[in-house]
């Protein structure tokens, strides 16, 4: 493939063990944009290969826009587990969505041709309600603007540095005596990320595997106890498994988040909902494609742990604590809420419902008004003190969004970079609305805003979300 024509393919979430490997992996055949959430992830370009590195905010539309802009197709490798505030009052699956959404409109108004998911390998006849939700909200959101869709679902992908796999190290060599629960003891699939790998190159511009989902798995099925066994082997640790007959679910997560602080609650809930059930992969093309050269997924790391006797590094490693550094340096806040929709509504409505509503619910306390441009004055009614503005910005808002800058008063406070805004957007056909408080800075110093102003906005917000819902369910046809 010639210089000239190799097409352009973006690679989101870049940064992690996965995404870099992809990215490096793309750029021998591709050109390749590896797209990372922060400046701290940047890496340097390599001279032999068609890489470039590139940083966008994922909750801003225009960013995500610009990044994707001239990107014939398009990786979509990301989940919300690194902070992106120094304060993030936000469930993970409903970040997941809002960046979902900005990636799905950029690339169909871009003209993306195809966009390639890895997710999760979940079996619908026994996963949780909640756990197919999740997925299934993600690949909604990347399909709903048009852009041909593929997705692949893989359970545990053994890549070299992966929090996954620093993980299952933990559980299997932290302690002398190992405990999984009898209920956990399922076939699991796992894939070397070689294999994955070659799995994303054969569905890339090909157009059969568009619109299609296709699950993955390496040449071995494993029980967790042989996962766990086989991982101290490779790190030649001796430890005795136990199967525990009653230890449930939620007992075993608060478990391993005592035996790793360092992994990311949302990973060990996901890990400990995979146990449940047999994660076995059907027969399907991509399946076919990469079988018979599959890769054992401890050959992946065998060569890391007789070179240095130990597990590599996560790539973001290098970056995470610059990372935390510039959010304590920003002190900015981030702030995402779900609504579900009541019918015929949007998020207008959601809007202005919650401007008439919030001065009732602080019994007055607080006196909001609207002038004629639809911005939004916040004063405290004894003494009558200009707390905050919200400058309602048309050029940025339609029925299904309306944006809100922050601007003027005690509360307000602006920064060099950031942007300050709230935002109120339809997701999902309408089914919810996300209400979302942007890089917000308080005025007062941090510690005091923590157990104060912080948790206020938390207790408006849920009441908020309650208020809603009885409209919704008010509203709902009945039987």
């Amino acid at each position: 493939m010639s210089e000239q024509h190799k097409p352009k393919v973006l690679v989101a979430g870049a940064g992690g063990s996965i995404g870099s490997a992809v990215s490096r992996a793309l750029a021998k055949e591709y050109e390749v944009v590896a797209l990372v959430g922060s400046h701290e992830q940047l890496q340097e370009g390599e001279p032999d290969l068609s890489l470039s590195w590139r940083a966008c905010e994922p909750f801003s539309r225009g960013e995500v826009e610009e990044a994707i802009t001239g990107c014939d197709y398009l990786i979509y490798l990301v989940h919300s587990r690194v902070s992106t505030a120094r304060l993030d009052q936000a469930e993970c699956e409903d970040m997941d969505l809002l960046i979902a959404d900005n990636i799905a409109r950029a690339a169909s108004r871009q003209g993306v041709k195809q966009i390639i998911y890895l997710g999760g390998l979940i079996q619908e006849d026994y996963a949780s309600l909640g756990s197919l939700e999740r997925r299934n909200e993600v690949i909604e959101a990347l399909s709903f603007y048009g852009t041909p869709l593929t997705v692949l679902r893989a359970g545990l992908v053994v890549a070299p540095g992966s929090n996954s796999v620093r993980l299952l190290a933990n559980i299997a060599t932290r302690l002398p005596i190992v405990p999984i629960p009898k209920w956990a003891n399922k076939r699991q699939q796992p894939i070397a990320l070689p294999d994955v790998i070659r799995a994303i190159s054969f569905c890339l511009a090909n157009n059969e595997t568009k619109n299609n989902e296709y699950d993955i798995g390496g040449p071995n099925i494993l029980t967790y106890r042989e996962i766990l066994q086989s991982t101290a082997d490779i790190l030649r640790k001796k430890k005795t498994i136990v199967t525990v007959p009653f230890l449930p679910a939620r007992l075993y997560c608060w478990y391993l988040r005592l035996l790793d602080r360092r992994a990311h609650p949302e990973l060990i809930k996901q890990m400990v909902e995979s146990l449940g059930h047999d994660s076995v992969v059907q027969s399907n093309p991509v399946q076919e494609s990469i079988a018979p050269n599959a890769v054992p997924p401890r050959d992946v790391l065998d060569p890391y742990i007789k070179k240095r006797a130990k597990l590599p590094p996560n790539p973001r490693q290098s970056f995470i604590k610059k990372h935390i550094a510039d959010l304590r340096s920003k002190n900015n806040v981030r702030s995402i809420q779900r609504i579900v929709l009541p019918p015929d509504r949007n998020a207008t409505w959601v809007a202005e419902s919650y401007f008439l509503w919030l001065p009732r619910f602080t019994r007055l306390l607080v006196i909001c008004e609207v002038d004629d441009t639809g911005t939004c004055h916040y004063y405290n009614r004894f003494p009558r003190l200009h707390l905050l503005s919200l400058s309602f910005q048309q050029g940025h808002s339609s029925p299904d969004r309306r944006m809100y800058f922050i601007t003027k008063g005690l509360l307000a406070k602006g920064s060099d970079g950031l942007y300050p805004r709230m935002e109120f957007r339809d997701v999902l056909n309408g089914r919810y609305t996300i209400v979302a408080l942007h890089d917000f800075i308080p005025v007062l110093p941090w510690g005091l805003y923590f157990v104060t102003q912080a948790i206020i906005h938390m207790i408006v917000m849920r009441n908020f979300q309650k208020y809603i819902a009885k409209i919704a369910s008010d509203l709902a046809p009945r039987n």
